[in-house]
């Protein structure tokens, strides 16, 4: 086991040699845009899978997740009345360029959860003739909101110059997405 650590950091070692660490260079011309996926408002009773967006410039990394209420598009037509909750939170940080394929970011941010009830008796249309989406009327209880401070961290991994891959954990979300880079394709740079 002792003979496995020390050659797999010797590879290691080898790899990064000719790598500049902390190149904050590569942030320049990097513009991403994506899309997140995970479980959202975590650590609370109101934890279920939703998505969100994500966006980089210049090493600026900002996100925005939700979850919409669980019957708010439920095809069922009564007298029924749901109890239900959303969620969002948005976070801000920052990319710090450990390796050029490599980064590491701090987040701050805020999430906020919201119990109301979705009515099953009434049904709206949103959106034009072409498409279309019905949905029931939801509505958020006063006093239910609850604001909260997010904090946590993720990585950016960059295969290639095209895209990149993230992993976030805050105290209130755990989520992945996929960005695409924008600086590389019309700068050029970006690897």
């Amino acid at each position: 086991m002792k003979k496995l650590l020390i050659i797999a950091a010797l590879l290691l070692s080898a790899v990064s040699a000719s790598a500049q660490y902390f190149d904050f260079s590569s942030n320049r011309n990097r513009y991403e845009l994506g899309l997140n996926l995970g479980q959202m408002a975590y650590n609370t009773q109101y934890a279920r899978f939703g998505m969100g967006v994500n966006l980089l410039a210049w090493g600026v990394y900002l996100d925005f997740n939700t979850t919409e209420a669980q019957h708010k598009y439920d095809d069922r037509i009564g007298n029924y009345e749901w109890n239900d909750d959303e969620f969002f939170s948005f976070n801000l940080g920052y990319q710090f360029p450990v390796l050029s394929w490599l980064r590491v970011m701090p987040l701050l941010g805020y999430a906020q959860t919201n119990e109301g009830i979705t009515y099953g008796d009434t049904l709206n249309v949103s959106g034009g003739e072409s498409s279309s989406t019905l949905y029931h009327t939801y509505k958020v209880t006063p006093g239910s909101r609850v604001h909260r401070f997010n904090f946590g961290g993720g990585i950016s991994v960059q295969p290639l110059k095209w895209f990149s891959i993230n992993l976030a954990y805050t105290r209130h979300a755990i989520y992945g997405g996929i960005a695409f880079n924008f600086g590389a394709l019309t700068s050029g740079q970006g690897e």
